[in-house]
């Protein structure tokens, strides 16, 4: 790490703007790939505290493909949902262990702590943070960005790059510079947030709890049993008072408990917002500089290492030369209408934790939330919500689907579709290993994975006019119902071959004749193919480089 009284080179292909979670998740994602960036943030020290806690299921699946998921499951605290109470009863409640994927749960760290291990991360890759330096200006052509940049004892220098991401924050100087219009709304009343040690608390201590009527807290698990809560905040109230209110609160979740030994409350007002464009020429954006939304569902910190892991593989296709420029057309594309998404559903949150302090408001809100969670199909969908498993690029120009008896038979595909997260499933045998495997451990690579999902031993790829298709994947699998024959017309595929076990991976894929699957290398499915053709998989990769 450096700070502002160290030179900064005079060129790099890639200059990132902010060094929260976003700009750190980018920049190991470049460093796994090996492209050079600099990464530089404003502050000379990493904030000691901030407010983002909760890491939903994807993004545990995000942190596995970085290399970083025991650090960070040996450091969080596990939670495996939430509980809502209205005047101390729990009226409904959430559980997440009903969610099919690797990690069936949220974790819970405190940004920060986030902040620290994506940094070893980056250091342990070759790269590091340049601290203590903000852009002041920034002019671009067609070839390149030309960054002024000035540091806190006032030195200033220009750096060149090929590209610059703006990762720097609801009030981003990237977006600000480069005149990208942004809509949305402040919401009304302020959110705080206090560290403290829960005493007597009678609930499970791997839950969250959500409080309808006022004060509306929300206290959340942390590790090494502390808890973190949330509440609504006046902006005339002292901390005394505030304090007062908390452990009043506390009282009716959980008679007798108190917070013991709290940090400073800290106060923040909260913003809906959009970004018109995440693109301008050669400078892009990214996490809460191109959308905020409410903090109710947790989400912000999460899409902005979502946008970080689309953004950061199309960067480097695009810097290696493998790629032309349009292909970063597609991240627009694909994560906007997330956000837009995300925005809307956080509106409705907000709508429901701002009702007015009485029992009709608060009785109606309670029957609102039992419709939704009382059946477990209810449940399931608010675990899927939280989760961000369900978020897709079905439209994204960068899918596409191959059905030989036409377009209409795709319409009837079970299983995930192109576009879709890909399920993760096993166990799964390698050729004369005794050794069980899930599928999300062979597809955290860099590359693209072409998984060969065949239903017999007589099922064999015919690789001979298609190395350079392999060339073009990170890895490449046959997935079979059946072992491996004794003889196959090549031994590598020997090497390739997975046997499916118990058949999980087949129902999960939905695949009943065989068929073949691309996965990109951000887990998201590229191509299906049915049944499967080298041929179009040639072509998918002839259109997404050219």
């Amino acid at each position: 790490m450096s700070n502002g009284h160290t030179s900064l080179p005079l060129y790099s292909p890639v200059l990132i703007v902010g060094a929260g979670p976003t700009g750190l998740s980018l920049a190991v994602e470049l460093a796994r790939r090996n492209i050079e960036c600099l990464l530089i943030d404003r502050r000379p020290e990493p904030l000691p505290f901030d407010r983002a806690t909760v890491i939903h299921s994807r993004s545990l699946e995000i942190f596995e493909s970085m290399g970083v998921i025991d650090v960070f499951l040996e450091q969080g605290h596990l939670m495996r949902g939430f509980n809502i109470f209205a005047y101390g009863q729990i009226v409904a409640q959430t559980d997440f262990n009903g969610l099919e994927c690797r990690h069936p749960y949220d974790l819970n760290l405190s940004e920060n702590e986030t902040e620290e291990i994506l940094t070893e991360r980056l250091v342990a890759l070759g790269g590091a943070v340049a601290r203590g330096w903000e852009l002041s200006s920034l002019e671009q052509s067609e070839s390149h960005v030309t960054a002024q940049l000035r540091s806190t004892n006032g030195t200033e220098q220009t750096v060149t790059a090929d590209w610059l991401v703006g990762t720097d924050g609801i009030h981003s100087r990237v977006r600000e510079s480069c005149g990208i219009d942004v809509d949305g709304h402040r919401y009304l009343r302020r959110w705080g947030v206090i560290d403290g040690h829960l005493k007597d608390w009678q609930h499970a201590p791997d839950r969250a709890a959500i409080q309808i009527e006022a004060p509306a807290l929300n206290p959340i698990p942390l590790p090494r049993g502390r808890w973190r809560i949330y509440f609504r905040a006046d902006d005339e109230m002292d901390n005394e008072v505030l304090l007062e209110q908390i452990n009043a609160g506390l009282e009716i979740l959980s008679p007798g408990s108190r917070l013991h030994e709290p940090d400073e409350p800290m106060l923040y007002h909260t913003y809906r917002q959009l970004s018109a464009h995440y693109q301008s020429g050669r400078v892009l954006l990214a996490g809460d500089a191109a959308h905020a939304c409410s903090p109710i569902e947790g989400h912000g910190m999460n899409m902005g290492i979502h946008d970080s892991f689309n953004l950061g593989w199309k960067l480097a296709l695009v810097i290696q030369g493998t790629a032309d420029a349009k292909l970063l057309e597609s991240y627009e594309q694909e994560r906007r209408p997330a956000a837009a998404a995300v925005g809307a559903s956080g509106d409705i949150a907000e709508e429901l934790r701002s009702i007015p302090n009485d029992p009709a408001s608060v009785e109606r809100v309670k029957r609102a939330l039992c419709v939704m969670l009382t059946t477990s199909r209810g449940q399931l969908q608010a675990a899927q919500a939280e989760s961000e498993l369900e978020f897709h690029y079905r439209d994204s120009p960068l899918v596409s689907g191959y059905h030989v008896a036409g377009d209409e038979a795709r319409q009837h595909w079970f299983g995930p579709l192109p576009g879709d997260c890909t399920p993760d499933a096993g166990p799964l045998l390698k050729s004369g290993s005794a050794e069980a495997v899930q599928l999300s451990q062979l597809i955290c690579n860099e590359g693209h994975n072409l998984l060969w999902m065949a239903t017999d031993q007589t099922e064999v790829p015919d690789f001979e006019n298609f190395h350079h298709i392999l060339q073009a994947c990170g890895e490449f699998w046959i997935i079979s119902t059946a072992p491996p024959p004794e003889f196959l017309p090549e031994s590598s595929l020997q090497e390739c071959w997975l046997h499916d076990v118990e058949g999980k991976v087949h129902a999960r894929f939905g695949v009943i004749d065989a068929s073949l699957f691309l996965i990109r290398p951000d887990g998201h499915i590229a191509f299906r193919s049915e049944p499967p053709e080298l041929a179009r998989v040639a072509s998918y990769f002839e259109n997404l480089f050219n």
